[in-house]
């Protein structure tokens, strides 16, 4: 099997009670969206830390929250 060309898509509901933090829609409390952001991608990161070992984190190239 030649996995070169190969886009490989893994789900999980890891991280996701900061999902369910993070509010929806216009922000009226002056924090910035980024912020939020940083802290969601932080915390989702911790959480598969804490779930999956090293060895099968360091073969991920990217993790895309949505």
């Amino acid at each position: 099997v030649d996995f070169r060309n190969t886009v490989i898509i893994m789900t999980s509901n890891l991280g996701t009670s900061g999902i369910r933090q993070q509010s929806f829609g216009f922000r009226t409390d002056g924090q910035a969206g980024e912020d939020e952001d940083k802290r969601l991608q932080d915390s989702v990161n911790a959480a598969l830390k804490e779930a999956f070992r090293p060895e099968f984190l360091n073969r991920i190239d990217e993790t895309i929250i949505f």
